[in-house]
């Protein structure tokens, strides 16, 4: 496993460079309509969206622009402007003003997606080398984080894709009960969802009262468009793709990213299929770091004890310190699941105190992501699981705080206005994303 997440940066020959970069342009008038002019003579760029207010930012940043020239004048003050910029999963390149305080600069300059911070004027031509360098590398580490590419067949994938990996360090912490029931939990919100099964051998089938074939060895045969879609099953809103049959064939997805059949690719292929979540139940090692490379956003599963604080806080190092730059999960796309809890094991504060302290004590100063879920021990669950029924509906005190995850992960559902007939809204920051 060592090994694999010291691997070597992929080439150039990675897929998705002949693909221009989508943009946002936001600022004054001023400002956008000069940058407009000169990156429509730029072939490596396409404008997907202009915005002169935050208001209208926040809207078009459902487009999911790869790149955002942000000219951080349009905000009333600081706080607002960060607190927007939190929000943003795309490349900032931010403009301030020359007065701009150099303590405020730095501040900006932490921020996840921010890349760089100019005080008052740049170089336009250096700073699209920079966007065009910095964005195609993105894609190398995610590529199905490039959600506006344009597929062959002209569809684009879904905006706000989230592709989460269900992992940890602690094996039989429960991984494949929380990634199968946040699945359907996300599914039942009217959101078209992918599970994604990477076990040898998978158990989902036993679980969801699915077959063993197709599997996902169908999509490494047929690395396609109509492989990918041969490989699945499930109906509604949720679709599965089996994992591996046995140990053997799990070799077949250790490739890197940028091979043709890798689970980066197979992601990519996902998110042009039109999902608005993507959901990996990832195992302890073996085909790991590929899911986390492909994936934006973490859920981690580990029990209340201390051997599983310990293995948690090793695996937040791997990834935020060994695998820095192999992936796009940002600190705040970090969240901790505590699963089978019972009375007298470690409460959730006890465990983060646990966690973080070990955490510091390794150099890593951001201290541990805080605990988003606690899941109480519920004897009902292996019980429906074995019967192949949800194990979602098998106890209130397990469905509830899942139900409080994808929440998290994916906002309140809330009644549609504007005189919608039908379907559903679900809130997703500023953002409401309508759904049928």
């Amino acid at each position: 496993m060592a090994d694999t997440w010291g691997s070597t940066s992929p080439t150039r020959q990675a897929a998705g460079r002949d693909i221009p970069v989508s943009v946002m342009l936001a600022g004054p008038l001023e400002r956008t309509n000069p940058w407009y002019q000169v990156l429509q003579l730029d072939a490596r760029f396409r404008v997907a969206a202009m915005a002169n207010d935050p208001q209208d930012m926040q809207a078009k940043l459902a487009a999911s622009p790869e790149v955002i020239i942000l000219d951080g004048k349009i905000f009333p003050g600081p706080q607002p402007l960060i607190q927007a910029l939190t929000a943003i999963a795309g490349a900032v390149y931010l403009f301030v003003p020359p007065n701009a305080d150099d303590e405020l600069i730095e501040q900006l300059k932490k921020l996840p997606p921010v890349k760089a911070v100019f005080r008052g004027d740049a170089n336009l031509q250096d700073l699209m080398s920079r966007a065009y360098a910095d964005a195609l590398a993105l894609r190398i580490q995610a590529p199905a984080l490039a959600q506006n590419w344009a597929s062959r067949s002209g569809m684009t994938a879904v905006a706000g894709l989230r592709i989460v990996t269900v992992w940890g360090r602690s094996g039989g912490a429960g991984r494949t009960s929380v990634a199968a029931a946040l699945a359907q939990a996300v599914a039942r919100r009217g959101l078209r969802t992918l599970l994604i099964g990477l076990g040898a051998p998978d158990v989902l089938p036993l679980h969801l009262r699915l077959k063993s074939e197709p599997n996902i060895m169908a999509w490494f045969a047929d690395p396609s468009d109509d492989g990918f879609r041969a490989s699945l099953q499930g109906e509604g809103n949720l679709e599965v793709l089996v994992g591996f049959p046995d140990i053997l064939a799990e070799a077949e997805g250790q490739r890197a990213p940028e091979e043709k059949g890798s689970i980066a690719r197979l992601a990519t292929s996902a998110a042009y299929g039109g999902y608005a979540a993507i959901i990996m139940d990832t195992p302890v090692a073996g085909v790991a770091p590929f899911a986390v490379a492909a994936a934006n956003t973490w859920v981690m599963v580990a029990r209340p004890t201390v051997a599983d604080a310990w293995g948690a806080v090793e695996a937040f190092r791997t990834v935020t310190q060994r695998a820095a730059g192999q992936h796009r999960i940002t600190p705040g796309n970090v969240f901790v699941v505590l699963n089978q809890r019972s009375n007298g094991m470690m409460t959730a504060d006890e465990w983060h105190r646990s966690a973080d302290a070990a955490c510091r004590k390794m150099g890593l100063n951001a201290g541990f992501p805080p605990v988003a879920a606690v899941i109480p021990y519920c004897p009902e669950t292996p019980l429906a699981q074995d019967d192949g029924r949800s194990a979602l509906d098998a106890a209130d005190e397990f469905a509830r705080p899942i139900h409080h995850l994808a929440e998290m992960l994916f906002g309140q559902a809330v009644g549609l206005s504007n005189g919608c007939k039908e379907g559903k809204a679900f809130k997703l920051g500023p953002l409401k994303v309508r759904t049928k």
